[in-house]
């Protein structure tokens, strides 16, 4: 059985206190001034977050029905968090366990009830919590970083509230900055991934093209083509390719009949592609009048 300790007040004054009393005594002090209490609320008397303070901005019916059924069996799991509003409550986290209980046909909802929370605070904690389930989508958690940081919160403060990195935030911070590829992620053609590698280079026309390209490139060969972006090269992706063949080859210390094979297919690769780079210089292409392009 777990001891408990008791902290007795008068011998503070004593003697010093170790660092676990002092946790001890920071803890008590935060739940007298922010009291959290444990009921089970009738779900007509709780209102949802309202969406300016929700970091979610849309919910999955399937999803939603199997957490309906899996509360139906099993009851929440998890309370919600609320706080007192008029003659009700408002939710700070778990619109959709509310949701999904009212599905259920349960008339009452686990939920701990905090006082004293103001707004920037309700919209932290719910943020936090859904940052915690890994379960908003890219753009939510990039425009919920946004909107912390135009509270005034710092990178490091939001870092410490949320457990992520503060690389990861800034790099957040930059795809806000980027409509472009905030309408990426909004359309689900980049991964917030693929949306943090783009997110330094700020050629609108070079960003474009990456946007286009990067869902079917490697990660590596896409990091390679930010970076010669980010170095004023005229680099495109097959000039990563060409990088990474260069390499290997200057590794290769033995060839044998099917190595000789590869060589020559290479070779006869290399000479078509030379020759496609001095015909283009001899007879640069043009666009005409109709958008398509011609030998000048």
């Amino acid at each position: 059985m777990a001891r408990t300790r008791t902290l007795k007040i008068g011998a503070v004054a004593e003697r010093p206190i170790d660092a676990t009393e002092r946790r001890a005594l920071a803890a008590e002090a935060e739940r007298a001034l922010h009291p959290i209490h444990v009921a089970q609320l009738p779900v007509e008397r709780i209102t949802e977050t309202p969406e300016a303070r929700n970091s979610r901005r849309g919910y999955d019916e399937g999803k939603l029905n199997e957490l309906a059924s899996s509360i139906r069996e099993h009851g929440v799991l998890q309370p919600i968090l609320v706080t007192p509003d008029a003659d009700g409550y408002r939710i700070i986290a778990g619109n959709r366990r509310l949701k999904a209980t009212i599905r259920a046909g349960l008339a009452t909802i686990p939920a701990l009830i905090k006082t004293q929370v103001d707004e920037h605070q309700q919209y932290f904690l719910n943020l936090v919590e859904n940052v915690q389930r890994v379960d908003l989508s890219g753009k939510e958690r990039v425009e919920a970083i946004r909107l912390l940081a135009a509270s005034g919160l710092g990178v490091r403060e939001i870092s410490r509230g949320t457990g992520i990195s503060p690389g990861t935030i800034s790099r957040w911070l930059h795809i806000a900055d980027r409509p472009a590829l905030a309408q990426a992620l909004e359309d689900e053609r980049l991964d917030i991934a693929r949306a943090m590698t783009l997110a330094p280079v700020k050629d609108e026309s070079a960003l474009a093209r990456l946007i286009d390209e990067a869902p079917s490139t490697p990660r590596a060969e896409l990091t390679a083509a930010v970076h010669a972006v980010l170095q004023q090269n005229s680099y495109c992706l097959d000039d990563g390719r060409l990088a990474d063949v260069d390499r290997k080859l200057a590794l290769v210390r033995t060839v044998t009949d099917v190595g000789a094979a590869h060589l020559r297919r290479i070779q006869a690769r290399a000479t078509e592609l030379l020759a496609q780079i001095e015909a283009s210089q001899t007879h640069p292409l043009i666009e005409t009048s109709d958008g398509q392009t011609a030998l000048r």
